[in-house]
């Protein structure tokens, strides 16, 4: 399968820089398109990404650190 990447990709052994042209199987091809990283340059697909911004909650917290030292 011939792919164009959408952006840098780093999926040994394939390390793309966004626009980069190459043919590789059709399974490692197809999961790269399904991402939605490459184009499938036969077909025209492009994958949906999935996700979006994550909002955090961090909790806080307190640690409580106490000295034991005897004497």
């Amino acid at each position: 399968m011939k792919i164009k990447a959408l952006e840098p990709i780093k999926h040994h052994p394939h390390y793309l820089s966004a626009g980069d042209e190459i043919t590789v199987d059709d399974e490692t091809g197809q999961y790269l398109v399904d991402n939605g990283w490459c184009e499938n340059l036969e077909t025209g697909e492009i994958g949906e990404r999935e996700g979006g911004p994550v909002d955090l909650e961090i909790d806080k917290s307190t640690l409580g650190v106490t000295d034991t030292a005897g004497g």
